[in-house]
């Protein structure tokens, strides 16, 4: 089933729902992440969405992936780093929708000379790579930021699963 959120929207309004989400962290061959500015809210958030009814987590995180940037990867590009959850999930629309998302995070490596970055959807204003130290974290989605400390504590040595 294609877009589950608009089907679940469907059926329950604006009512809180929960949701699982995937996303990707990015990083360029310069050790950049890869940050979209989300249309919505204007927050920095890595490439993602909810998975889809019936769809596979790593299929998720390549089609969020692509429809939101244009970057092509397979699954063995993708390394699992982390499972989120709990508050910093929630995230509210403009339309006062509110979701809280557990999110299943991936770690790619790409390199920014072979790629375009070309968005398939308008979900995003702008899509750059950033140095970690030029990134405001305050304007990091909650659950991205959380998981861009880590990485930057940690790499990608460690499944967090918070």
């Amino acid at each position: 089933m294609e877009d589950y959120i608009k089907y679940i929207r469907s059926l329950v309004g604006h009512k809180k729902i929960m949701a699982v989400g995937v996303a990707v962290l990015l990083v360029n061959e310069k050790g950049e992440i890869l940050l979209e500015t989300r249309s919505d809210n204007g927050c920095f958030s890595f490439p993602g969405g909810a998975l889809n009814m019936g769809e596979k987590v790593k299929s998720g995180a390549i089609r969020e992936t692509y429809e939101e940037t244009g970057i092509k990867l397979k699954e063995e590009d993708l390394k699992l780093i982390g499972v989120y959850s709990g508050e910093e999930g929630r995230l509210e629309y403009p339309n006062k929708d509110i979701t809280y998302y557990t999110d299943i995070i991936f770690f790619a490596s790409v390199d920014s000379k072979t790629i375009e970055i070309k968005p398939l959807d308008n979900e995003s204003k702008e899509i750059n790579f950033y140095p970690f130290n030029e990134i405001d974290l305050n304007r990091c989605l909650k659950m991205d930021r959380k998981v861009l400390v880590n990485y930057s504590l940690n790499g990608i040595n460690e499944i967090v699963i918070d």
